[in-house]
């Protein structure tokens, strides 16, 4: 990269920067610091109503197996895939959140949704990260659950958020580089699924891909003994198990009718990629 700089060209008086790109179901992200946010205390017991919109979650590589028990396991489109788990449509947001906001007790709870309200951030303009935590979240509130801060230093229950999401970004990045590798090596293809409402219409699920069974056996004998090395056979086959779930989320979509989800929608996950159609 050339050391060269060049003088930034002037900005307009009404133009504004872009709006940072905000994590799903945030509204807004600061860094955790005592003098601002040292009153608020966490109460766990708010649910996981923030969620209702989402119909998938970022999945880290050791989530593989529980989530695979309870929901369909796919990879974005594009160029990268990342692994995700589909667990609602457009039309019926998150399936597997209650009216009072409670999860379903058979399901396992994405660490992603866990881990909010608080969420890793990668400063890339400083060259640093931080944990952040989004202020607005209905579980940060004065009155009951655990302080984040006692005599302004970290409470053991923000210790542990951190921690937890720590771990859960690493856990990201492992299953950021398997998608990668089973790209690279042709195993995935883009599909789509058709779920059909008992009341009439259907929900068309777009942009996703798995992985192709029938292709690992093409793949190198050295290539396997390394994806074995670096505890990527059992992800493989918790996702090939897990299309099997695809009847349980259909199953749900057809007590739900179309159009009336749990709450009102917010900002819709752009992965996978629902249409609707009345047939």
């Amino acid at each position: 990269m050339s050391e060269t700089q060049t003088p930034a060209p002037p900005i307009a008086a009404d133009t504004a920067p872009p709006r940072p790109t905000l994590p799903l179901f945030f509204r807004s992200v600061e860094a955790i610091a005592p003098e601002r946010h040292g009153g608020l205390r966490l109460d766990r017991r708010a649910g996981y109503a923030f969620a209702v919109p989402g119909q998938t979650v970022p999945l880290g590589l050791g989530e593989f197996e529980p989530a695979s028990r309870h929901y369909p396991v796919l990879f974005t489109a594009g160029a990268a895939p990342t692994p995700v788990v589909l667990m609602g449509l457009a039309e019926t947001g998150n399936l597997f959140i209650l009216p009072d906001g409670a999860w379903r007790p058979d399901a396992y709870v994405p660490a992603y949704l866990r881990a909010y309200p608080f969420v890793h951030v990668e400063d890339r303009a400083r060259n640093t990260s931080f944990v952040g935590i989004d202020p607005t979240a209905h579980c940060l509130h004065t009155g009951n659950g655990a302080t984040l801060f006692e005599d302004g230093r970290p409470s053991a229950a923000l210790h542990e958020a951190i921690n937890f999401c720590n771990a859960f970004r690493d856990n990201l990045a492992a299953a950021a580089a398997f998608g990668r590798a089973m790209e690279a090596a042709g195993l995935l293809r883009e599909e789509e699924a058709t779920i059909r409402y008992s009341g009439g219409g259907a929900g068309r699920v777009r942009g996703f891909k798995v992985l192709q069974a029938d292709r690992l056996d093409a793949v190198a004998d050295e290539t396997f003994l390394d994806w074995r090395r670096r505890g990527w056979i059992g992800p493989i086959y918790a996702h090939l198990n897990s299309a099997a779930r695809w009847g349980r989320l259909m199953e749900l979509a057809a007590q739900r009718p179309p159009g009336t989800p749990a709450a009102p929608p917010a900002t819709p996950t752009p992965t996978p990629q629902e249409t609707v159609s009345q047939q």
